[in-house]
């Protein structure tokens, strides 16, 4: 077998040599078959992908105000208007106060939404519930819409 050259420099590495005594460099391991791999998958006709459904807006309705996404998004707004009411309380400056007051209630319109549409949207709850649920949403929505930023 001929020797064979080094990567770096050209020079030719000794059979049993482990570096190219010429610069020093780690002789290449010679790796079988990257050219047969690229003929191989260049040949291989690829799969083109089928497109999605569409999905249609009541079950686009449906996948955003699922039970576990609405108990999130309801657990989010009650922080966010814990959060400004916090800031609210502890705001030295009418800026900081008008900050809270605004964040408060950003958080109360999450929590009224998704109450209100989760309460139409959800099937398997029972009427009353769903009721209290829309009624519950109706009402912080108004409550928020009715507070002066």
């Amino acid at each position: 077998m001929a020797a064979i050259k080094c990567m770096k420099c050209g020079a030719n590495i000794p059979e049993g040599a482990s570096f190219c005594p010429n610069c020093g460099a780690p002789k290449a391991e010679e790796k079988p078959a990257p050219q047969q791999e690229q003929q191989q998958t260049a040949s291989a006709p690829t799969p083109i992908p089928e497109p999605k459904a569409q999905k249609s807006i009541p079950e686009l309705i449906d996948s955003i105000f699922s039970e576990t996404n609405m108990f999130v998004m309801i657990f989010l707004g009650i922080l966010i208007a814990c959060i400004g009411g916090l800031i609210f309380t502890f705001g030295g400056s009418s800026t900081t106060i008008q900050i809270g007051t605004v964040i408060n209630v950003f958080g109360c319109l999450m929590i009224g939404l998704f109450l209100l549409i989760g309460g139409i949207s959800i099937k398997s709850y029972e009427k009353f519930v769903k009721l209290g649920m829309i009624l519950g949403g109706a009402i912080m929505i108004t409550w928020s819409l009715s507070i002066p930023a």
